[in-house]
């Protein structure tokens, strides 16, 4: 296995370990730790008291700046191994806000331990099991009372059972907080109880938190991104959020980054690189605060996304603020793409999928746009360098990359990489 990458769990940048392989790839080993003969110099005591055994904050053992070294290490590393791209600047990681305390929203998972009833993250290394959680280190502390509410509300009387489902079901409980407003939502998906017992719950949650806007249950549907229905049981089924400038009153289950203030900077910096474009195409653009911004500066915006409540918001955004010019559509992007052949050129191509990437095809369909210039941005660094290599192979050049710590404490970093047409 000379030669090949190992990702191994529980090891962090700078430990020397031994590990045992359990997958074996073609181009790298997946494998645990079984022992740690010399700690890294940057670990540390984590702040939060469940990570050993959480599984959602796996680098807050090092201190943040050797994160944000290693997330860069893990771009670096992706588009060489896989994008086969040798040379590419890489930035350092930037860094906005607060690195613990960050998220607007956190999702749990009611079911069981045992016989024992926990509210919780899946466990470290065993995602078939549940952590039971009293807090959340990264969580917004602006949610802390709903979470308490909800503990206290379901893992007593016998609701559990109620709104989990037999030993095999478990159901999701969303907590979401505005970062601008005082408002807090709270969702359920999956087996989410009786009506008459989440009624109930909505009015023990409002007056534990007079920020509480709404109580909602989640119907999912199939999709990449969004596409979920929403039955509100109490109050509205949006919170109101400022993103950009813009106002825009976001549903329940509609995508938005969890960390405010880094995705506030990532796409303050695509906005500065973008400069003034004439015609501006956003795919996987969700409630589209990029295309309103670039739109009050003069472009004629298309914002694309498969989840009509986020089309839906964002144009009723669009309206409200006078901006005309930005025009919103619901579909599938390739779909849309291939109905668009022959529309007039964009100037600027802006892309931000879903952590598998672009989609079958749809890499083959931007390039042939022929747009002078793309932003694509990622949440996967293996699905970027693969983006990236068949849009360099149409004819694109990589001018440079630039990770965001959208997600500190995890494992996930945000890339945007600006392409220029070449040929």
């Amino acid at each position: 296995m000379s030669g090949l990458a190992w990702l191994i769990e529980g090891a962090v940048p700078g430990d020397i370990v031994r590990a045992r392989a359990v997958k074996r790839r073609p181009r790298f080993v997946e494998a645990v730790v079984t022992s740690i003969d010399h700690p890294s110099a940057s670990r540390r005591r984590p702040p939060c008291p469940i990570q050993g055994a959480c599984g959602g904050c796996p680098l807050m053992v090092v201190d943040e700046s050797a994160q944000r070294a290693a997330k860069k290490r893990f771009v670096v590393d992706a588009l060489q191994r896989i994008g086969r791209f040798p040379g590419i600047p890489v930035d350092d990681v930037v860094a906005a806000g607060p690195a613990l305390g960050y998220r607007n929203k956190i999702e749990l998972t009611l079911g069981w331990a045992g016989s024992r009833p926990v509210l919780g993250y899946h466990r470290a290394g065993r995602p078939d099991e549940l952590v039971d959680v009293t807090a959340c280190t990264i969580g917004d502390p602006r949610l802390a009372p709903l979470l308490a509410v909800a503990r206290d509300f379901f893992l007593s009387d016998g609701r559990t059972t109620a709104a989990a489902g037999d030993r095999h079901e478990t159901a999701r409980l969303v907590l979401r907080a505005s970062h601008a407003r005082d408002q807090r939502l709270v969702a359920f998906r999956g087996a989410a109880g009786r009506a008459d017992e989440l009624v109930e719950f909505a009015r023990v949650a409002a007056a534990a938190d007079p920020g509480l806007v709404g109580v909602v249950r989640i119907i999912a549907a199939a999709g990449r991104r969004g596409g979920a229905g929403v039955e509100a049981i109490a109050g509205r089924p949006e919170i109101d959020e400022e993103v950009l400038g813009t106002t825009f009153h976001v549903p329940a289950a509609t995508f938005l980054q969890v960390h405010p203030d880094a995705s506030r900077r990532l796409a303050e910096s695509l906005i500065e690189a973008a400069g003034r474009p004439a015609r501006v195409l956003e795919l996987y653009g969700g409630i589209g605060a990029v295309s309103l911004a670039l739109a009050r500066g003069g472009a004629a915006a298309t914002v694309v996304d498969a989840d009509a409540a986020a089309i839906t918001c964002g144009a009723q955004a669009a309206r409200e603020a006078g901006v005309p010019s930005a025009q919103f559509a619901r579909a599938d992007v390739s779909a849309f793409l291939t109905r668009s052949r022959g529309a007039a050129r964009p100037d600027l191509v802006i892309a931000d999928p879903p952590r598998t990437g672009l989609g079958k095809g749809v890499a083959l369909q931007v390039a042939q746009l022929r747009a002078p210039r793309i932003a694509l941005v990622s949440c996967d660094p293996a699905t970027l360098a693969r983006d990236l290599a068949v849009l360099a192979g149409a004819g694109y050049a990589v001018e440079r990359v630039t990770p965001f710590d959208l997600f500190p404490q995890t494992a996930h970093v945000e890339a945007l990489a600006w392409l220029r047409l070449s040929r």
